[in-house]
């Protein structure tokens, strides 16, 4: 498959901290990539830099064969390509509907009929359609992350960046966002994803990157990368099988085997 997104030795410092050591990777036009790595080892601001959000020290990154090094994220969304962020901040005096209609007009560019079809097949899409006329501020923590994905498909992505929306969640919550995810890679949108609950990546990405201190430490087929003795280590410090990997970081994300759910004002 062609490369959507080429990354060129990108380098990035924060004083002291650097969060990318000369990165180099691709990711093929409808392809599902999972990232994996400890705190601190440059993941979202790894997104910060494809999104526009934080500017490069060197090297370079493309989009679509084109150079997208000096456009901001404004611009870059308007190219297709589409963020979520850890912790999801809506326009929590606005409606689901108004919320993802935003995301359509403005990151979309497009006019209000559009917009507003678009955004009423994006909330369906995601679930959220019983929640469409509901305060975002009122959503409970699946809806609210539901929502950050809703608002980056309404800009039309031709790439979707995921960053850690399964974290908090309950296994069957996990196991419906997993659904979504698949059903929006079917479409021929291809998917970056973040996460610390490994077995949501396991169900859903064809490769997975592992990160660490800035550097690309392992790439490949999933299971193969958490195989790897150095990507062990970094995960749990022992000699441990794939399915302890996966376990373990899903009980370290959850807190355990429970998670907020819904409130009752949803209902």
């Amino acid at each position: 498959m062609t490369a959507l997104l080429q990354l060129e030795s990108v380098s990035k410092r924060f004083g002291q901290v650097l969060v990318a050591d000369s990165l180099s990777f691709d990711v093929a036009d409808g392809a599902t990539l999972g990232i994996v790595g400890p705190n601190g080892a440059g993941k979202t601001s790894l997104f910060g830099m494809i999104a526009g959000d934080l500017p490069v020290d060197s090297g370079d990154i493309k989009f679509d064969g084109r150079s997208v090094i000096g456009l901001n994220a404004a611009a870059r969304c308007r190219l297709g390509i589409a963020r979520t962020f850890q912790v999801p901040h809506p326009f929590t005096g606005m409606t689901v509907f108004e919320n993802v209609l935003v995301a359509a007009h403005q990151g979309a560019g497009l006019r209000r009929a559009a917009a507003s079809n678009l955004a009423m097949e994006v909330i369906t899409e995601t679930g959220l359609d019983r929640h469409a006329n509901t305060a975002a501020g009122r959503l409970g923590l699946l809806s609210r992350k539901r929502l950050e994905v809703a608002r980056a498909l309404a800009t039309n992505p031709r790439l979707l960046m995921l960053d850690e929306v399964a974290g908090g969640l309950t296994d069957p919550e996990v196991a419906e966002l997993v659904a979504i995810v698949r059903a929006v890679n079917a479409r021929g949108i291809a998917v970056v994803w973040i996460e610390h609950v490994v077995r949501a990546l396991l169900s859903t990405v064809d490769r997975l990157v592992c990160l660490a201190i800035g550097q690309l430490i392992a790439d490949g087929e999933p299971r193969n990368v958490l195989s790897q003795q150095r990507v062990k280590e970094l995960f749990l410090g022992t000699e441990s099988t794939v399915a302890e990997v996966a376990q373990t970081a899903h009980a370290a994300d959850t807190g355990g085997t429970t998670a907020p759910r819904e409130p009752a004002t949803e209902s």
